[in-house]
């Protein structure tokens, strides 16, 4: 097993994008999408970290059903953030991480410096660690088997209702038998502006990469990072096997 116990400040992103306790969960929204991050810092007036706002606390905070698409309510970051947020510190090994990502099943941990903001971990950055240490564990070793999926004219609104109801970070997005995309917590946030009754493939994430099971994880990781992906779909001559996320990554790691 590959050695993971470089420091996280080795692979940490900085500086950390941050939205304000005080701010609307309209404008985190809106910074999230500028950034195409998932997951914001709160930090108060002084600038000291106080929690955390992602997708999932909008998409918790938001109404939706079967008719109708999602609509924030008018309120605070404070109100919906996750607090206290979880960080570890920047001398950290990076299994020991990656470990308290798996456990609290998160995508993000944020870095402190002498108790200070420095940056912010996440599980893409724990595939660029995959990638560079050359793991040749197969995909399909990590792979988990519990798919969602969604067909391409499904109206949006039962995707948004789906997503909520099956607690995941995605649904494949299927026209027959074949993945053409995924309906994601972003792609949910982001089809607000569409009619309830609009197609799923209208709202969709375009960007999928599909792989077979026996692909080593270094050069899927490799793979996802080139294209921007979140996740990895692993198709055989049976059609959809599994699917691999940054958590699957974060068990290789720690």
């Amino acid at each position: 097993m590959a050695n993971f116990e470089m420091s996280v400040g080795e692979y940490m992103l900085s500086p950390v994008i941050t939205v304000k306790r005080g701010a609307t969960l309209r404008e985190a929204d809106q910074v999230l999408h500028e950034h195409g991050i998932s997951a914001l810092a709160v930090t108060d007036d002084d600038g000291a970290l106080v929690g955390v706002l992602s997708r999932t606390d909008l998409l918790a905070a938001g109404s939706y059903g079967h008719d109708r698409t999602l609509a924030l309510p008018e309120e605070k970051v404070e109100k919906r953030m996750t607090s206290p947020a979880l960080a570890v510190d920047v001398e950290a090994p990076l299994s020991e991480a990656a470990k308290t990502m798996r456990k609290e099943r998160v995508h993000r941990v944020f870095v402190t410096r002498d108790g200070a903001l420095a940056g912010v971990l996440s599980t893409r950055d724990l595939m660029r660690a995959v990638r560079d240490k050359g793991i040749k564990t197969p995909l399909e070793e990590v792979a988990s088997s519990s798919l969602v999926k969604v067909k391409a004219e499904d109206p949006v609104a039962l995707a948004v209702d789906r997503l909520d109801r099956a607690n995941k970070q995605g649904l494949v997005v299927v026209e027959g038998a074949w993945p053409v995309g995924i309906f994601d917590q972003a792609a949910a946030l982001a089809a607000r502006g569409l009619e309830p009754e609009e197609r799923v493939e209208e709202a969709m994430n375009l960007s999928v990469l599909v792989l077979p099971g026996h692909i080593p994880l270094a050069r899927a990781a490799a793979q996802a990072l080139a294209m921007h992906v979140r996740r990895i779909l692993i198709l055989d001559d049976r059609g959809l096997r599994g699917i691999v996320s940054g958590l699957d990554f974060a068990r290789a790691v720690g």
